[in-house]
């Protein structure tokens, strides 16, 4: 009777196995997230789509918006996009419309990555390199 068990658990285990393998990685989605290593491969999103959507968090994107504040001194490298009624803090390399006069004229578009900020439901975005 024993090894009547063992053979029925090993059976239950492979058809486990098979069951499991045969649905092929777990992505959450219908499609991988193939990480953009450059701005033409990342997708087009809006500010307002960072900071509403969970889903971004990790994400390479790019965004359009304008500067519209900009620190110097010790903080120099933070600065802020905006899109309209929607703002997210950038940090990395400021654009040189951040630093012109009047700010927030220039539209711009940038490559960065969504991550989150001190607090867990706050996004910020991390310049990458063009």
């Amino acid at each position: 009777m024993p090894s009547q068990y063992r053979k029925l658990l090993q059976y239950i285990g492979l058809a486990c196995v098979v069951t499991a393998c045969s649905r092929g990685p777990a992505t959450g989605s219908a499609t991988a997230y193939v990480i953009p290593l450059n701005p033409a491969e990342a997708p087009m999103v809006t500010v307002r789509q960072i900071v509403e959507r969970d889903t971004l968090l990790g994400r390479r994107v790019r965004v359009t918006g304008v500067c519209a504040l900009t620190q110097t001194g010790p903080s120099a490298g933070v600065w802020v996009l905006q899109a309209g009624l929607w703002a997210i803090e950038v940090r990395g390399l400021v654009p040189g419309s951040c630093l012109s006069d009047p700010v927030g004229t220039e539209a711009l578009t940038i490559f960065a990555q969504v991550v989150a900020g001190a607090d867990s439901t706050d996004r910020l975005l991390l310049r990458l390199p063009e």
